[in-house]
């Protein structure tokens, strides 16, 4: 904004501040108070008068004649004299108010006498009249002239910085409750102002304020400075104060005091939300027009580039900035130097092509010519427009060969220069000046043309542009019938090598490829087949079943690897776009075709597995390790191809979990085997394939192996099933050194995963001790002793390992002291009974403590039905015989 917006903005606060002086002049008497009005609106009106006056004579001086147009031209005066406008209404509203000053009498007595009034009329009432001892002295608004003009101007200042604020939608709320508050304000601190104690007085100030909402209207419709949120609000403001002056709450039934809110606040919404923005646009219309009903050329075309700024969609403005340019002629050019820097080179060009486009007089031709040499000189990015309106006006002169020389220079895509976008424009209209224009041009050009690098997919793309335009048009239709039957697949992947082309019809090239890759004919059936591989490029979408039909039609004809090649462009196309996004029967189709490179590759790596496991059974281990690396990337493909089927929702997820077990272990590698067993017996736990397949790859997992894979394998890993299958051999009694391995084996594995689990090593001492390794067993049982209970199964197992630790101690290693502590401890467990008190019965008699053995046997003769019941009777016979 510049300072003159600033002064505006000043002088808008000032006029408020003074009419609001003023107003608070106004008596109680009605007709007094009218007189006053007409008073000050008669000084008003003579300011606005004279400044309008001298507008209009500023604006005649500078060439501009009323009569040239007598209903822009008022206009023009108002928005072209701001200064004078300004000026006039605010030297009239000083004088107003000035003329009822004491000091005033000698010349605004004589004036107010000419229309029939006298000094007492006009003057304000100030504390000057009255005498020293009056407790109204000082406080009369008379007296308040100097309070008035400083709070108008600082209000004017705050109206420019508020108009300054880039958020609108925060100027937008800011105004409403900067209204609202001003209206409170007056609402409740008005009546305390002295003159203003009668509802008639108040009254009087509410109409006074209203007359001088138009005037401050005027002032912001002629301002340099545009209309905002800030002015609207302004006069929302002062029309709730009026009309609850006016007592608005009284005289609308339903309204109460809400009325002087609610009115001002909707007529403020709907004008900014709905008016103001059309306005605001529409007065730079207005200016537009009045200058170019004027002739001034220059700055009409500011004002509608301004309004189109505002509001690009304005019919107006475009209407405007379209008639100006169609009526452009080089002498108005040459009148008006400015006017060339505020041209719109687009719209020259267009005044230029109706010079042309009928067979123009050779003036007329002068003058279109000197139009592109003027749009060429400043607006090069326009030169592939001008070069077509060349060779339209060299064919109009007949000069052929230059005209051919030019086209083919705009017809050529490595012609430097050119902007593309313009270029685009009007090439479709170049192609058919050289395809069907005057003969010499075509035999120059022609068809001929179109065959050389990048020229048919040019046309393509023009002939494209023009049907999306006009989809009706004759010419482009038949142009694309013969464009697309002579397009090679070569023409189309140099292009594409760059980007999709975007502007070509990939559907049409999908029909026409339909209609020939199922004929006899070979060379028809490549050529159908070349146009679905066109199709298949810019319409991912479809691009499965397309490519399903060239692998369909390859294999039929005995093709089976180029076959494979368009499988892999489906599961490319279907990676590409998203399974998920895919119509159900393309996803059919992509789903399908994984399971089928699934097939292919597992079948490449058997056969080259089938050579490594006869490798190995010729003990030939290097070449079974070199053909298993040779195999692993054809499983590796099959996993992969399947994952993608399970990700992109393929059904049967159990079969597709075991096969990848079963490739996994083609590979030699059971534990990824073992996690796709897991998750495919989340399917059915019970099917017995899987548990024979879960029994082999724990079987055939390295330790190492799990142990490196220990952090990353999770819940897939069944320690519980290790146990289990552990304690299953070692519970049978005629279990083999081959199955007490297994199970040994299904320990270790288990404690790599939980190495201080007590029933894992339970299990592990239990194997050792069953595979004759006694200490090493005895070991591990004491260490599980010394650990802490744990509870659930590895209290369980705490118990049930001091108890075997009793056995061993009582049975092999002649310690009855150390299994009766042992046993002592079992005893506790909730599982213990007459077998525990028997054991520690036996414990004592070891040691020679007849007493206490006596004790515990009776105590087992308790349980009649138990087997040890009879033991203990003869144990009791014998101690008490021997005693």
């Amino acid at each position: 904004m510049t300072p003159w917006h600033r002064n505006e903005y000043i002088l808008k606060g000032l006029f408020l501040g003074l009419w609001v002086f003023f107003a608070l002049q106004v008596p109680a008497d009605s007709k007094a108070a009218w007189l006053d009005i007409a008073w000050v609106m008669g000084w008003v009106c003579t300011g606005l008068a004279v400044g309008y006056g001298l507008g209009m004579a500023r604006l005649m001086s500078r060439g501009l004649k009323p009569w040239q147009n007598w209903r822009a031209f008022p206009i023009l005066v108002l928005l072209e004299s701001p200064l004078y406008i300004y000026s006039g209404i605010m030297i009239g509203l000083a004088f107003g108010v000035l003329s009822g000053r004491e000091f005033a009498q000698p010349w605004a007595g004589p004036i107010a006498n000419l229309f029939g009034l006298s000094w007492e009329d006009i003057k304000h009432l100030q504390s000057t009249a009255l005498p020293d001892d009056d407790p109204q002295k000082g406080k009369l608004p008379g007296d308040w002239l100097g309070y008035c003009a400083v709070a108008g101007a600082l209000a004017g200042y705050g109206l420019y910085r508020m108009r300054q604020m880039q958020d609108g939608r925060m100027r937008f709320l800011l105004g409403i409750g900067i209204a609202a508050l001003v209206v409170y304000l007056a609402s409740e601190f008005i009546s305390q102002v002295p003159t203003l104690e009668t509802a008639e007085a108040r009254r009087n100030l509410g109409i006074y304020i209203l007359l001088g909402l138009p005037f401050f209207y005027l002032l912001t419709f002629s301002g340099e400075a545009e209309e905002s949120e800030v002015e609207i609000m302004t006069i929302c403001a002062a029309m709730g104060v009026a009309l609850y002056l006016l007592g608005l709450e009284s005289t609308i039934p339903g309204v109460g005091g809400a009325g002087p809110f609610l009115l001002p606040l909707a007529i403020y919404f709907v004008y900014v939300t709905r008016v103001l923005h059309g306005l605001r646009t529409f007065k730079h219309i207005l200016r537009g027009f009045s200058y170019m009903n004027l002739e001034r050329l220059a700055l009409a075309i500011r004002f509608f580039r301004r309004a189109l700024e505002l509001q690009p969609t304005s019919p107006l403005a475009n209407q405007g900035m379209v008639t100006l340019h169609n009526n452009l002629t080089l002498s108005k050019l040459e009148r008006d130097p400015d006017l060339v820097e505020e041209l719109d080179f687009g719209l020259c060009l267009d005044r230029a092509s109706a010079l042309l486009m009928v067979p123009p007089t050779s003036e007329a031709r002068e003058e279109a010519d000197k139009f592109l040499n003027l749009v060429e000189q400043k607006k090069p990015a326009y030169m592939a427009r001008v070069d077509y309106l060349r060779v339209v006006s060299f064919l109009h002169a007949k000069q052929y060969d230059t005209a051919s020389e030019t086209l083919g220079r705009l017809l050529s895509p490595e012609t430097p220069g050119y902007h593309s976008v313009v270029r685009k424009q009007v090439l479709f209209d170049a192609w058919f000046l050289a395809l069907d224009g005057p003969k010499k041009l075509v035999e120059s050009l022609g068809w001929a043309e179109l065959n050389k690098p990048g020229r048919r997919m040019e046309a393509i793309a023009a002939v494209e542009r023009k049907l999306a335009a006009e989809p009706t048009h004759d010419k482009a239709k038949e142009y694309k019938t013969m464009l697309y039957s002579q397009l090679t697949e070569g023409e189309f992947i140099s292009v594409a090598a760059a980007g999709t082309p975007k502007d070509f019809s990939y559907e049409y090239v999908e029909q026409l490829g339909q209609q020939l890759v199922d004929d006899n004919d070979p060379e028809r059936r490549e050529r159908g087949m070349a146009y679905l591989r066109m199709a298949g490029r810019g319409l991912p979408e479809r691009a499965p079943g397309i490519f399903k039909k060239l692998a369909d039609v390859t294999e039929k004809h005995g093709d089976p690897q180029t076959a494979r090649t368009y499988l892999d462009q489906i599961k490319r196309c279907g990676e590409v776009v998203g399974p998920r996004n895919l119509a159900k029967d393309q996803r059919d189709i992509y789903l399908k075709t994984l399971q089928k490179l699934a097939g292919f590759a597992e079948s490449a790596g058997d056969a080259i597995k089938a050579e490594a496991d006869a490798a190995d059974a010729h003990g030939d281990a290097q070449i079974r390790i070199a053909k298993d690396a040779e195999a692993k990337p054809h499983f590796e493909e099959a996993i992969d191809n399947l994952h993608l089927y399970r990700n992109g929702g393929g059904g049967d997820l159990r079969e597709m979990y075991r096969k990848v077990a079963e490739l996994y272990a083609k590979m030699r590698d059971p534990l990824n085997g073992l996690i796709n067993v897991a998750a495919a017996m989340q399917y059915d736990s019970n099917d017995s394939d899987l548990l024979k397949k879960r029994d082999s790859y724990y079987y055939s997992l390295p330790i190492e192996r799990l142990a490196a894979a220990k952090e990353n394998i999770g819940s897939w890993f069944d320690v519980g099933y290790c146990v289990r299958k552990a304690m299953s051999v070692l519970n049978a009694r005629d279990a083999d050194a081959e199955l007490l391995d297994w199970a040994t084996h299904l320990c270790r594995l288990a404690k790599v995963m939980e190495p201080g689990s007590n029933r894992v090593r339970l299990i592990e001492a239990r194997c050792l001790l069953r595979r004759g390794e006694r200490d090493a067993g005895l070991t591990i049982l004491e260490d599980i002793r010394e650990s802490p209970k744990g509870s659930g199964e590895e209290e369980e197992s705490w118990y049930n390992t001091t108890k075997l630790l009793g056995q061993l101690y009582l049975d092999e290693l002649g310690r009855p002291d150390l299994a009766l502590k042992a046993y002592i401890d079992y005893k506790e467990f909730h599982k213990s009974g007459a077998d525990t008190l028997f054991q520690i019965a036996k414990c004592y008699e070891a040691m020679g403590d007849t007493p206490s053995a006596i004790k515990f046997y009776d105590a087992v003769t308790a349980y009649e039905e138990h087997p040890r019941y009879w033991d203990a009777k003869e144990a009791l016979k014998r101690l008490k015989g021997g005693g």
